[in-house]
């Protein structure tokens, strides 16, 4: 009890962590990583890097880390930068960046910091949504000059759209060709471009896009695809539908691909075009395209809202009949819905039992929307008994599938 207290005292604060592990601790049982025992004399690097890859604890990476070196392990770029990302995907990033500022240190001298010790730590702060400190390390790298490289810029261009600093990502991107000198990459504007076009600023990725001949850059499929997916949520369909035929004209290499149609399918679907999503449908498979899940359940999900059951039926039928594609709980949520909607409680609990006949696994969105439409009937009595079914099999409890609204059940509980 007392070592689970101590670890989770560690968890709590990473920089406490970064203390404790600074010097190696014995081991207490033969199941610690830290024994002599386990590993032949001397480790190698190989031995070295897959065990680190092994352990699951940070906690336990750490220690072993610091231990190596009395097995006569002299740690290299490799080793020191697993450290890092695992400190860092973890998000220990106190003691990560205590890390990083010690692995000159560490190595004994043999391991310079580079840019890419940087890029880890700069990505990491990113993904916990601290872009100040992704700033703050941009800083402190150029202050010990160290040189940021491409890389360095992409991460930090990410970090900050993530964030929707639009204005600071367009500082940094100007850095890169002005003060730096730095070329920009393909993957420079397929971050530019995603990151605008999540901040609903379509006409600004659009127009990185359009720069990218300038600069010499090829545009790939991940940027198309990109690009289309920001036109069809800002509902310029049309647009998108226009650079998917450019994109054909392109070559042989950059062709449209599943997820290029499934995009355009989508957003014809939200503005509840249905007949031009089937041609898209059409112009998919005709070029030898398979639709896949994502596809079919987008373009169910459109028919669901268009009110075109029929056409739904249809498509679930033939497709279902040549083995094309297997419904799953997301297909037959939005068809509960759909029917629910339209006031065919019947039809919705058709397609319930038709889910326990496939063995079609029911989630939390599924009884929601029956006990939903249940109460709206004012019928509490079959309502309870599905939450009481629901809570039985434990499924609220469950991470898997989609999760409920609370309204859902809100009917049931006031009732």
């Amino acid at each position: 009890m007392e070592r689970r207290i101590k670890m989770k005292t560690l968890w709590k604060n990473p920089n406490h962590l970064h203390q404790k592990l600074k010097k190696p601790k014995k081991c207490q049982g033969s199941s610690t990583p830290i024994d002599g025992r386990l590993f032949p004399s001397p480790l190698s690097k190989t031995t070295v890097l897959q065990t680190l890859r092994l352990i699951t604890s940070p906690f336990k990476a750490f220690q072993f880390f610091n231990w190596v070196p009395q097995m006569g392990f002299s740690h290299n770029d490799q080793s020191c930068f697993m450290m890092l990302e695992i400190l860092g995907r973890s998000r220990n990033l106190n003691a990560a960046r205590n890390f990083l500022f010690s692995i000159e240190k560490k190595s004994i001298g043999s391991v310079k910091l580079e840019d890419r010790f940087f890029n880890s730590l700069i990505r990491s702060y990113g993904n916990a949504g601290l872009f100040q400190e992704s700033l703050e390390l941009f800083s402190t790298m150029e202050r010990l000059g160290i040189s940021p490289s491409l890389a360095t810029f992409n991460s930090l261009l990410s970090v900050l759209l993530k964030r929707g600093r639009t204005n600071m990502a367009r500082n940094v991107f100007d850095e890169i060709l002005g003060t730096l000198g730095v070329e920009s990459d393909t993957f420079t504007f397929n971050v530019l471009i995603r990151g605008f076009c999540t901040n609903s600023m379509v006409d600004e990725g659009f127009h990185f896009f359009k720069e990218m001949s300038r600069f010499k850059c090829e545009p790939d499929v991940v940027t198309y695809n990109t690009l289309i997916d920001g036109l069809c949520r800002a509902g310029k369909v049309d647009i998108a539908r226009n650079v998917v035929e450019g994109m054909k004209k392109k070559g042989v290499d950059l062709n449209p691909n599943v997820v290029t149609y499934t995009t355009l399918i989508r957003g014809y679907c939200g503005k509840q075009e249905i007949d031009e999503a089937l041609l898209v449908l059409k112009e998919m498979t005709e070029r030898g395209l398979k639709p896949n899940g994502i596809t079919h359940n987008t373009l169910i999900k459109g028919l669901c809202e268009a009110q075109k059951l029929d056409d739904v039926r249809k498509i679930l039928e033939g497709t279902m009949r040549w083995g094309e594609f297997v419904p799953d709980t997301c297909t037959f949520n939005t068809l509960i819905h759909a029917h629910c909607q339209a006031g065919c409680l019947h039809e919705a609990l058709k397609v319930f039992e038709r889910m326990s006949e496939l063995q079609v696994p029911h989630d939390g969105a599924t009884y929601g929307a029956l006990i939903r439409c249940f109460c709206q009937r004012g019928d509490y009595v079959r309502a309870e008994e599905l939450f009481d079914e629901l809570w039985k099999k434990k499924i609220l409890l469950s991470d898997a599938g989609c999760r409920p609204l609370v309204a859902a059940y809100n009917l049931m509980f006031e009732h």
